[in-house]
């Protein structure tokens, strides 16, 4: 049970529980605890209580009260984002968690999705129909934030982004209004919700376009020794610049895991991992794959084909819930021979043997679609360096923290990195505005302007946040 006491005025939480259909739990209370736990340990915040929606007039109920008394407000879905944006100390949570219906329509290759959904909560029914959504790379990512902060998937070459495969979005706007957004209505809306969606309001429902891929995939997942990683890395960059669109790529630098698939004696070697996905015919990918095995000679080769749900669900091993990340990117629009030698020198001076490095290839239908079309802005670099932190000693938070700032900061500074990032992993930047641009690029002022209009008290704050224009 929680010690932390609310500051929630009682006549504020009698109010939210006579017109919430949902739970409403202080710190008190059972579930207080659970509702606090989220995928990044590290994340230590104390809400006043959580407003456990079960309809829009629930989430419309809770905004009302955080703008009637002041108080800052999260929204939680999956809980998934590593700066932990879903909690805020002694604030209203919109805990969205047990809105986690999925309705797969087939014939028109869609879903319609609530906020609390998951990745593996879509993908699972989708794929008895061979389709698949297109946002988020790991079974427990939650489809809200992974959609609304742009959508990185293991489908992005072929299917482009999360954003692109968003057909429309019913939504509670900081007024309590209920609207859908789409290309036909509040398209403006429709415009910022793709990249910078949780500034706008709480989207309780999302209709998605799925992609006709699986349910079995051909994938490559060669391991080579960290010694080989410059020639290894130079040969996948030569063969990344012609690479086939239906072919996504994520390089890792890490330390073997110990997982069950892996021989003891490998565990905790410096590696470089390749690990590749084709959207299409298996044997045909198998084929598009074959390169990737050759780069050198691989310690370990774990290549073929597997289910799609099954490739999401690494994720889950690699990644699991309770342990502590700091997590941080920055787009290049190369993989220059310096970025490969900072990468390779950060993974021999990580803190521990959980942090890792990544290089995600881009590119493909990503860059297909124009900058300013939707608020995602950054379409034309070809690859996002990824500095992964992650560690298990409360401890070790300065260390880890402190690697993984001067790695970025190193990797910002040098001449073929875009001055922006993935709103999904942020970068080290204090400034405000410096850190709105390095999200949202170009289109930032555009999104002031719709803030305006839209939450122009800034009410949705506990994000990647777009200030209102004056």
């Amino acid at each position: 049970m929680s010690t932390h006491r609310s500051i929630i005025d009682e006549s504020v939480l009698r109010t939210l529980r006579a017109r919430v259909a949902g739970d409403v739990l202080t710190p008190d209370e059972d579930g207080y605890d659970e509702a606090c736990t989220l995928w990044n340990a590290a994340v230590d915040r104390a809400p006043g209580v959580f407003v456990r929606a079960h309809t829009a007039d629930d989430v419309a109920t809770a905004i009302a009260a955080a703008r009637e008394h002041d108080l800052p407000l999260g929204v939680r879905g999956g809980g998934h984002h590593v700066t932990g944006s879903a909690l805020v100390d002694d604030g209203i949570v919109v805990d969205c968690t047990e809105l986690t219906d999925v309705t797969i329509d087939p014939d028109a290759k869609t879903a319609r999705v609530e906020p609390g959904a998951r990745v593996s909560d879509v993908l699972a029914p989708a794929q008895e129909h061979g389709l698949a959504p297109v946002a988020g790379s790991a079974a427990q990512t939650g489809i809200a934030g992974s959609t609304l902060a742009g959508g990185i998937g293991w489908l992005r070459r072929e299917h482009g982004l999360g954003v692109d495969a968003l057909r429309s979005v019913d939504l509670v706007t900081a007024d309590g209004d209920r609207i859908t957004a789409s290309a036909t209505e509040h398209s403006d809306l429709f415009w910022g919700i793709r990249g910078a969606g949780s500034n706008f309001g709480v989207v309780t429902s999302f209709e998605l376009e799925l992609a006709a891929v699986g349910p079995e995939v051909a994938i490559a997942q060669p391991i080579y020794a960290l010694e080989d990683a410059a020639s290894v890395l130079a040969a996948y960059r030569e063969w990344a610049a012609d690479a086939p669109r239906a072919v996504t790529t994520l390089v890792a630098l890490m330390h073997v895991p110990p997982l069950p698939v892996v021989p003891e004696e490998a565990v905790g070697a410096p590696v470089v991992m390749l690990f590749g996905v084709y959207a299409g015919d298996v044997e045909d990918g198998e084929a598009a794959l074959a390169p990737l095995r050759e780069f050198g000679d691989p310690i370990m080769d774990m290549s073929g084909p597997q289910p799609l749900a099954g490739v999401h669900e690494i994720a889950r091993d690699l990644f699991p819930d309770g342990r502590r990340y700091s997590w941080h990117s920055i787009y290049a629009t190369d993989l220059a021979d310096d970025a490969i030698e900072t990468l390779v020198d950060a993974l021999a001076n990580a803190p521990t043997e959980q942090c890792e490095l990544g290089v995600w290839h881009l590119g493909g239908a990503i860059a297909d679609v124009d900058d300013d079309a939707t608020a995602f802005g950054f379409r034309d670099p070809e690859f996002m360096l990824a500095v992964d932190a992650a560690w298990e000693d409360p401890d070790d938070d300065a260390t880890a923290i402190e690697w993984a700032r001067d790695t970025w900061t190193e990797l910002r500074a040098q001449a073929a990195t875009v001055d922006g990032f993935y709103p999904g992993f942020p970068g080290f930047v204090d400034d405000h505005d410096e850190r709105a641009r390095m999200a949202y690029g170009d289109n930032l002022d555009r999104l002031r302007d719709l803030k305006a209009e839209y939450d122009p008290e800034n009410v949705f704050a506990s994000n990647l946040n777009v200030e209102p224009a004056n």
